[in-house]
């Protein structure tokens, strides 16, 4: 089983940072491992505001320290339709949808370990997408590892 990571809009707060190399060796066991690094388009819309973050933004979707690109997953027409299944099996509303779009990006890999400061409502969504196991991390909670 193939495990990828998912970026919500708290792991750009942090990945550039001190605070953030935790997060960035993560990425690092995922892409070795073969998995893939992934964030909404729409993330990039919650993160993007001002040149500063915007920029920010730019160089961790480039590349991490390490090189590594993350890939960023349009709304099409299949995403969009996607997520508001995920919000209608989940009953939630639109003030949801950004999430909603993370969970969407997760459908259709084995298993996803989501970068976020919403892990409560990350899996609550989760529910909608049974056929991957999505786990959640908080940024601040990913330590070292080997």
């Amino acid at each position: 089983m193939t495990t990828s990571a998912v970026l919500d809009a708290a792991a750009f707060d942090v990945i550039d940072t001190a605070e953030g190399a935790p997060l960035r060796h993560l990425l690092r066991r995922v892409l070795q491992r073969g998995g893939d690094v992934r964030c909404a388009a729409v993330t990039l819309a919650e993160v993007c505001r001002g040149p500063a973050r915007t920029r920010r933004a730019e160089v961790a979707v480039s590349r991490d320290r390490g090189g590594q690109r993350v890939l960023v997953v349009p709304t099409d027409e299949r995403l969009a339709k996607l997520v508001g299944a995920v919000l209608h099996t989940a009953g939630r509303s639109s003030e949801t949808m950004a999430d909603a779009h993370v969970v969407a990006v997760c459908a259709g890999l084995d298993a996803v370990v989501v970068i976020t400061s919403d892990p409560g409502d990350i899996a609550e969504l989760a529910t909608a997408i049974p056929a991957t196991r999505i786990v959640t991390r908080r940024p601040e909670a990913i330590t070292p590892g080997p």
